[in-house]
């Protein structure tokens, strides 16, 4: 063996040692050391305080603004408040939550509740709302927990304006949530009133509140007895404009007039 020979052999010798040794020292620092990590365990997770669980409270039967005092009382969030129909002994109340009563959640998480607004179908009785007044009438289908859908004004000759004329839709004893109800409502008369088919009497009056005259021009003869002694033609007739004071001619119906011979 040369002497490059020995010298190439030492320093291999010297190497594989060092890397012995560096790997000993490794593995006697980590017999000492791993007590000391993993004595106390210690998780850090990235929401904090809020991965701490929380139990989700039991908010059935309750009204909507105590589960939510309920809800946000136990660090949750309440996410979403939603309706569904049921019988009249729930109403307004909480009948089911998501998730449910017990459940095991972090802190914050979101809670959603579902509360009963009553039947689907309420009770409804249209023609108790006709001849009143259209607030009243509005009140009146509020009071059944139904909603109105407006007000549709025509002219009528004899309705006083903002009095109810009919109801849509006309649905007997009951009516579903979802069906709006419209009013038909007279808006007045502001020309000569309608006169025919009223009794005599009758139609004086009206006249006389409106400042006009009435004069019986005719008495026709009718074979109707019901016709006798109403007002059978007008002139002017309804609805043309007129000025206080002027005269509404009438012919009346009389059984009998002008003879027997007409019968």
């Amino acid at each position: 063996m040369g002497i490059e020979d020995w010298i190439f052999l030492n320093k291999a010798v010297f190497f594989v040692i060092l890397v012995l040794a560096g790997a000993g020292l490794g593995f006697l620092s980590g017999i000492i050391s791993a007590p000391m990590v993993f004595d106390t365990p210690v998780f850090i997770s990235s929401m904090g305080a809020s991965a701490v669980p929380v139990t989700v409270p039991d908010v059935l039967g309750m009204t909507r603004s105590g589960a939510q005092s309920s809800i946000e009382g136990g660090n949750l969030v309440l996410a979403g408040q939603w309706t569904e129909y049921g019988d009249f002994e729930t109403m307004g109340l909480v009948v089911r939550q998501d998730p449910p009563p017990g459940t095991q959640v972090p802190q914050g998480a979101p809670v959603n509740i579902f509360w009963n607004v009553g039947p689907l179908f309420r009770p409804f009785f249209p023609d108790s709302i006709i001849g009143l007044s259209a607030s009243r009438a509005e009140e009146k289908i509020a009071d059944w927990q139904l909603y109105t859908a407006g007000r549709t004004r025509i002219p009528h000759p004899s309705i006083p304006e903002g009095v109810v004329i009919a109801v849509a839709p006309w649905f007997a004893e009951s009516i579903s949530v979802k069906r709006p109800v419209r009013l038909l409502v007279s808006s007045g008369w502001t020309g000569v009133p309608v006169l025919v088919g009223l009794r005599v009497a009758e139609a004086d009056s009206i006249l006389s509140g409106r400042r006009l005259v009435m004069k019986i021009i005719e008495e026709r003869a009718v074979t109707d007895i019901l016709k006798e002694g109403t007002i059978l033609e007008q002139f002017p007739y309804s609805g043309e404009q007129y000025m206080q004071g002027d005269t509404v001619s009438v012919v009346t119906g009389a059984v009998g007039a002008g003879g027997w011979g007409e019968w």
